[in-house]
């Protein structure tokens, strides 16, 4: 581990973090409108049973980790496509794009293997594979999204060493209410999206509709200027959401919930690619069904339910010839998660509360390699049981204590299992200040292409470990500042090696340790006329194991959204992203290749007239061929005309 992180740049970085507010001080007192705005729309309409650990925007109920929360109207202000779009603006967030058409999420440089997603609680993950693509996931009616960095809570179980990512859907309306969202793009590029709600007395319904298709992308030239089109990037989605709410007393409310994604797409080859791979996702559908609720248990004390069942039924087909005319063989994948979680929150008194969590997760993968192919198939679940207690020893201290037990049940191998402790120390002196001083620990299960694969798996793979620390304050007045330093160690990481008994093949053993360092910093600003956020992250990070960077993780990185509203129905919005040259090694050749320093500019102009409004966007707006891994670069300068209306 770089030493010198430690001698100076941990010290310094924690003195700043102390001082920093002392010439916010001479501030004006006020509170800044729009999110002022957003606290009173999140007071009428509260959620309830969407949210696993409910977070309070009070200092004192603010967990004792970084939590970043993008608001529906801060998502909708960038209109994004899918939810890479949505979430790359966020602090700590990285989104790479690669190999498969995959859209990558790296909190604080630790990948989406490694990071929870939860919609609505329920986790979404490809479960052979056990990670999730950014693209398949449909932005429209998203109430926020919530990122929780660092330390993270013992209650949402294992495999949440990097963070979580928490996607709560918006909740129905007092009165009915219906809007349309579609929007027209180069390369034929479309999409159209439906969202309703209604209540009617102790029942009420939320649900979109979303479909989108398009013919491709382009990507810029290399030496800067042109443009030319990427064959096989065509595209088409559909996505259905809805949610049926029943309250039969002022104390329990229960909700049923339901969704369809359909998805088919080609995946372009890599650019850097001596055997070109010709694939089509013919179809990459997921179905999901979940039931619960969320019931008082006495005055102060709740407890939070929910089963849930997320079926994936997908189809790869592979071509010998870049006209997909010619079939080399067609694999399929016939997989499902399925369990149920129960939270409990116990009111010990006004200085005390005490919260259990129990989750059960099952993983279920048929996978068959050609059509005439036999099936493999495999199963394995975890179950976690959690207990968190909050003191507060004053009215501005307060100290959290948690300790989790996760439990892997393989499907070959022998079972492995951990107890993963969360420590924590909150001071916050008023209404606009917060710190935090925390440190835990957690695990990451093996996925079962690691350990069952035919040609790398080894079930005899150990749980990777990590751990966590992290210093943080907030400051909440005039202007909104966040920052944080935070250490992250890994121990027993997953990796594929060659090994001489193994005829130098690729096989999944627990050989690597590395460390990712850094700081974080977030600053925004409100005025009736403007609205600025902009986020800094540094990463001191190496693969301690092979003495070397990690894979396409760059040291700076920082990206800011502005809007300019000069009057009310006009308004400007500028995105962009900035990130230092990086690396990745090709395990192909076994050499490091170098990912160049690169800058992303998006734009959107919109006129409100009335109910309706219509807005032009315009991504890559220099046309620079940017690439997060080699061989994939970015969509080219690509504009977009839409219309956003609320019918009533």
């Amino acid at each position: 581990m770089n030493k010198s992180f430690f001698r100076f740049i941990f010290p310094a970085a924690c003195l700043i973090l102390l001082i920093i507010g002392s010439p916010l001080h001479s501030l004006a007192r006020q509170e800044i409108q729009k999110q002022e705005q957003e606290k009173k729309q999140d007071q009428q309409t509260v959620k309830i049973t969407e949210e696993i650990v409910v977070i309070g925007e009070a200092p004192k109920d603010r967990p004792v980790s970084t939590v970043s929360r993008l608001t529906a109207t801060q998502i909708e202000n960038v209109q994004p496509l899918d939810l890479s779009e949505a979430i790359r603006y966020a602090p700590g967030v990285m989104v790479t794009f690669g190999q498969k058409s995959v859209y990558t999420l790296k909190l604080r440089g630790i990948d989406s293997k490694r990071i929870a997603l939860l919609i609505d609680g329920i986790p979404v993950y490809e479960p052979y594979y056990s990670s999730f693509d950014l693209k398949n996931i449909a932005t429209e009616g998203i109430d926020s999204l919530r990122l929780t960095k660092g330390p993270s809570s013992v209650l949402y179980g294992p495999n949440t060493l990097g963070g979580i990512v928490n996607v709560v859907t918006q909740r129905p309306t007092l009165k009915p209410s219906l809007s349309l969202r579609a929007s027209y793009g180069e390369r034929d590029t479309r999409q159209v999206a439906l969202k309703t709600g209604f209540q009617l007395k102790n029942w009420a319904f939320s649900g979109t509709g979303l479909y989108q298709d398009s013919s491709g992308f382009d990507i810029p030239d290399e030496a800067g200027g042109d443009k030319s089109f990427r064959p096989n990037s065509e595209y088409e989605r559909l996505n259905l959401n809805g949610k049926i709410y029943f309250t039969p007393s002022s104390s329990t409310e229960l909700m049923v919930n339901g969704g369809i994604y359909k998805s088919n797409y080609s995946m372009p080859p890599g650019l850097m690619d001596s055997k070109p791979r010709y694939w089509r996702f013919k179809n990459w559908d997921r179905t999901t069904l979940n039931a619960g609720g969320v019931t008082a248990l006495g005055e102060n004390s709740t407890l939070r339910f929910r089963g849930y069942y997320v079926q994936y039924d997908n189809t790869l087909d592979m071509f010998k010839d870049q006209e997909m005319a010619n079939l080399n063989f067609e694999s399929t994948f016939d997989n499902s998660v399925y369990g149920f979680f129960a939270l409990s929150d116990l009111y010990l008194g006004p200085a005390n509360s005490l919260k259990f969590s129990i989750n059960y997760k099952g993983d279920s993968s048929r996978t068959q390699d050609d059509v005439d192919a036999p099936w493999d198939e495999f199963d394995q679940s975890n179950f976690s049981f959690g207990a968190e207690e909050h003191i507060a020893l004053t009215p501005e201290w307060k100290v959290v204590g948690g300790l989790s037990f996760d439990m892997l049940n393989k499907y070959i191998g022998d079972n492995t299992s951990r107890l993963n402790p969360l420590v924590g120390l909150k001071y916050s002196p008023g209404d606009y200040w917060d710190f935090h001083l925390s440190f835990s620990k957690k695990s990451k299960f093996p996925s079962m292409r690691s350990m069952y694969s035919s040609s790398s798996g080894n079930p005899d793979l150990l749980s990777e470990s990590g751990s966590n620390w992290e210093f943080a304050m907030t400051y909440n007045r005039e202007i909104f500042v966040t920052a944080s330093v935070f250490l992250t160690r890994f121990k027993d990481m997953i990796d594929s090696v060659r090994l001489p008994e193994y005829n130098f093949e690729r096989i999944y053993f627990n050989v690597a340790e590395a460390y990712i360092n850094g700081f974080e910093i977030q600053a925004q600003k409100t005025l009736d006329w403007f609205s600025g956020t902009l986020n800094y992250t540094y990463l001191d990070h190496l693969n301690q194991s092979d003495e070397r960077p990690l894979d396409a993780l760059s040291a700076h990185n920082l990206n800011f959204t502005l809007i300019f509203q000069p009057i009310t129905p006009l308004r400007f919005s500028l995105m962009g992203l900035l990130a230092s040259s990086s690396s990745w090694l090709d395990f192909n050749t076994d050499t490091m290749l170098d990912i160049p320093t690169y800058f992303n500019l998006d734009g959107i102009v919109s006129l409100a007239i009335g109910p309706t409004e219509v807005f032009m966007k315009v991504t890559n707006i220099l046309n620079d061929f940017i690439y997060t891994e080699p061989g994939f670069p970015w969509r080219a300068r690509y504009a977009e005309f839409g219309i956003k209306a609320r019918i009533f």
